[in-house]
């Protein structure tokens, strides 16, 4: 199955396959889910300090092969809190979507990071992993000076 092909079908705006061993995990991340940024430290099981802690977590994302990184782009938004939730789910709906398709390719031994956390799913940031390098090796933008805010998300799996 080609999962690029999946994910564009459904509305990502770009993805990539990367080899796990390229995920750059640091652990110090862990101190922004500690200062409670989002809201949902100690809060919601997908999040620390319920979902385990950054060693296990690594541990656990380091099993895998691939990944599948997932992004979509909010062009030019206006600073609406509302706005970027809304898209932040959108972007953790789709990939529910494709993570179902996945497993029913037979696939069914998959890590989902979702972006924030989404139901049983942690977030990106939850891991350790350095959003930035994760970009760079999927050939895609994390940050730029135009505007645009871009989500990520990612399915891990074997090959």
């Amino acid at each position: 199955m080609d999962f690029i092909k999946k994910a564009l079908a459904l509305g990502f705006s770009n993805v990539a396959i990367i080899n796990v061993h390229d995920l750059v995990f640091r652990l110090e991340f862990r101190q922004f889910c500690e200062e409670n940024i989002c809201g949902c430290y100690d809060k919601v099981p997908a999040c620390p300090p319920a979902c385990g802690t950054a060693e296990e977590m690594r541990d656990k994302a380091q099993s895998y092969d691939k990944a599948l990184v997932l992004q979509t782009v909010l062009t030019q938004p206006d600073n609406s809190s509302d706005i970027y939730k809304k898209a932040k789910f959108d972007q953790n709906m789709l990939t529910e979507k494709l993570a179902d398709i996945i497993r029913s390719s037979g696939k069914d031994d998959i890590l989902i990071m979702t972006a924030g956390p989404y139901k049983q799913h942690s977030c990106i940031s939850a891991y350790g992993i350095d959003a930035q390098k994760m970009a760079d090796s999927a050939g895609m933008i994390c940050w730029a000076q135009d505007g645009d805010v871009r989500f990520f998300s990612q399915i891990l799996y074997r090959e």
